[in-house]
């Protein structure tokens, strides 16, 4: 189906840049002022294509610690994001972060954003046709702990760790063990890509990355984005039915109100980055749910943060009118394409909440 889809920016991850930290709203509110003074402390692992666009609407208060262990790569991305651009701070290590430092291979495949410290289950691949995950070399490298990076060598005296992405291929297990001090004393949110079958060899997946964060006080709150994959025998012009699983981007945040398994109370700074973090990853209501509970009660801003959520959440009832109207037009057009127009539509709106608890 083409045309605008007119979908809630957050939802296909369209907001602009700085759209949320250019919002006076925010600006005005404990956390904006907070994220002002000291800007938030994101680690990007695996950082290949850029920094990652969750955080691009507050990219005025981020500082951005990147990892790629690619030299050149890395190289480029320290060339092409000076920290005089529009983020607060970029910074890039050629570093291959791991549960511990010494020698390691980085396996290559066809498609450089498939790289991995593990080789590519060969059988699983070449079963769904996975071309792009074919090996193409290797090379040795070292790796090191993102904890002994941030605390024994750290870059700067930055908060880096707040908001954690993780996109390693495979080895994200690993890694969060080598960052037991940074969870516990830091991070709030994480953005981990989580797999349900080995696309890499003996690589842990997500009940064990999710029993990883929970031991230590985090909620796994949902999927970012979830990526099915069939051996493409049938066409999904005629047939339909489910696929199998692959992968996913978790997220997981520490949560101190009742019910969560947050271990101890959080900072007044902590509780602004988890409510920065919950706006940029559309957690509208748990975010109006911690500012009830923490610093709305006591700043007095209770009514400015519902407004600036009740902007970033709104659903235009003419534009779900408008695309609908387009979706008829297009099935109209192509009858023959109905399944697979119907199929993008659905496929967009994915992230959103379900209506099961909505009166027809």
């Amino acid at each position: 189906m083409t045309g605008e889809s007119m979908l809630p920016p957050w939802v296909m991850g369209r907001y602009g840049l700085n759209a949320i930290s250019d919002e006076p709203l925010f600006r005005n509110s404990a956390p904006g002022r907070g994220l002002a003074a000291q800007p938030l402390g994101f680690i990007d692992v695996g950082a290949r294509g850029g920094v990652h666009d969750l955080v691009s609407p507050i990219a005025s208060m981020t500082a951005v610690l990147g990892f790629e262990p690619d030299l050149e790569a890395c190289a480029e991305l320290n060339d092409r994001l000076p920290g005089h651009s529009s983020w607060a701070a970029t910074r890039f290590l050629p570093v291959a972060v791991a549960d511990r430092a010494g020698p390691a291979t980085l396996y290559l495949c066809e498609a450089p954003t498939n790289h991995s410290l593990r080789p590519v289950n060969r059988a699983f691949a070449e079963r769904y046709r996975m071309v792009k995950f074919a090996q193409t070399g290797r090379f040795e490298l070292q790796t090191q702990t993102l904890d002994h990076v941030l605390f024994s060598t750290p870059p700067d005296d930055r908060p880096w760790g707040e908001f954690v992405k993780l996109d390693t291929q495979g080895t994200e297990f690993e890694i969060l063990q080598g960052a037991e001090r940074m969870l516990e004393e830091r991070t709030v949110a994480a953005f981990v890509e989580v797999e349900f079958c080995q696309i890499y060899e003996g690589q842990k997946l997500f009940s064990e990355v999710e029993a990883f964060f929970r031991a230590r006080g985090f909620s796994f709150f949902g999927f970012h984005s979830t990526h099915e994959r069939a051996r493409k025998a049938l066409d999904k012009r005629r047939f339909a039915g489910r696929e199998r699983l692959l992968h996913a981007d978790a997220v997981f945040f520490k949560d101190p109100l009742p019910g969560g398994p947050a271990l101890k109370p959080l900072s007044d700074r902590e509780t602004h980055v988890l409510f920065t973090c919950a706006l940029l990853l559309g957690y509208f209501d748990y975010a109006l749910e911690l500012a009830d509970a923490t610093f709305a009660s006591t700043t007095g801003d209770r009514a400015s943060i519902l407004a600036l959520i009740e902007k970033l959440a709104f659903n235009d009832p003419a534009q779900a009118r408008a695309a609908a109207m387009r979706l008829a037009a297009a099935v109209e057009k192509s009858p023959d394409r109905a399944n697979v127009e119907v199929g993008y539509f659905v496929d967009e709106r994915r992230a959103m909440c379900n209506f099961e608890d909505v009166v027809r």
